[in-house]
């Protein structure tokens, strides 16, 4: 009887757990006070609440272009699941849902909970793997592409870097065929790592899932074609002009200077990829120090640095805008159909 009871509510207490963790860190990387918070909010114009807008529909494109990258690395895979396409609904739930989790320090329990979430609608884990590794090389190409912009028209960086740049994207379009034949041999060889499995089959066992050992692995034609490949890197350099529209009205917002769009999208861009090395969680430390240094040419150090703490508690009022604009359009799609369906 208390083993049934236990296996009932663990995965409830699970969840409350991480649920709980979360919120912890997430308050715990905004440094303001609760009352300054509700005084900035009180006192923030149209523009600052239509610049969240703006940055929420960006996280909406990078979802998006991720469910993209899902279903193109799971054609072809063989196996039980192999037919399974990632929806675009269930997609950006299943990256909303998971996205909290990267405040929580570690740096990968956003992605352990998008492969949970995941192989539950279906997905072939190494199709999922190769998802992962796919997204992170072109997002971290794409603010790359921003970043040395921005430091070129600094004179940080001699013009000639955006020519190595473009060689290098060159290189990759020619020579995509060989070295993805030997990368995909990689995800296909992490993919059947028992321990991976192993440790993938209790976690879903924990959250009430079953999901057989045949699932996790599939064959070994997971990955994107060359024109979907650099098709996904045309779809995030375009996004992330969607996130320095957003940034560069979030910093004008504040009527103490006045930075151009291009300026603005490589800061937020080029303090995202060095925010990656960060220990911390969500880049925290590193990208507002980033932030503080490139908006201090054009604003000053002291307005550079309220829009940096600003820009962090503005970055989470945006995924949880996200958040809750992908939960209405899933209950709202489960009422029309079961209206339908009467």
């Amino acid at each position: 009887m208390r083993i049934a009871m236990l296996r009932r509510w663990m995965p409830t207490a699970i969840k409350v757990a991480l649920v709980g963790l979360i919120v912890y860190f997430i308050a715990a990387n905004v440094p303001l006070k609760l009352a300054d918070i509700e005084t900035f909010l009180v006192e923030a114009n149209v523009q600052f609440y239509t610049s969240m807008v703006v940055f929420a529909f960006f996280l909406m494109l990078q979802a998006a272009i991720w469910v993209m990258i899902v279903n193109a690395s799971n054609e072809g895979v063989g196996g039980l699941r192999s037919g399974a396409r990632l929806g675009l609904l269930a997609g950006l739930r299943i990256f909303s849902d998971s996205q909290f989790a990267k405040y929580i320090p570690g740096g990968f329990w956003n992605f352990a909970g998008r492969v949970m979430l995941t192989t539950r609608a279906g997905i072939a884990l190494d199709a999922q793997l190769a998802a992962i590794v796919y997204e992170n090389i072109l997002l971290v190409s794409a603010a790359l592409c921003y970043a040395v912009v921005l430091l070129v028209s600094l004179d940080i960086a001699p013009a000639v870097y955006i020519i190595a740049v473009l060689a290098v994207f060159a290189a990759a379009y020619v020579f995509y065929d060989r070295t993805t034949a030997w990368i995909r041999w990689l995800f296909v060889r992490a993919s059947r790592w028992k321990t991976l499995r192993r440790v993938l089959g209790r976690l879903t066992a924990a959250l009430g899932q079953e999901i057989g050992a045949e699932a996790a692995v599939a064959g070994s034609e997971a990955g994107l074609t060359r024109n979907r490949f650099f098709g996904s890197l045309a779809c995030f350099i375009g996004s992330h002009m969607f996130m320095g529209i957003a940034f560069w009205m979030l910093t004008n917002s504040f009527g103490r200077g006045h930075v151009g769009l291009f300026y603005a999208a490589g800061t937020f861009a080029t303090s995202w990829l060095v925010g990656l090395f960060s220990p911390l969680p969500g880049g925290l430390g590193v990208r507002e120090g980033l932030l503080v240094y490139f908006l201090s040419l054009r604003l000053g150090a002291e307005t550079a640095l309220y829009i940096s703490v600003i820009a962090r508690l503005w970055n989470m009022m945006a995924e949880v805008m996200f958040w809750a604009a992908v939960r209405a359009a899933a209950y709202l799609t489960r009422r029309g159909r079961t209206y339908d369906e009467a």
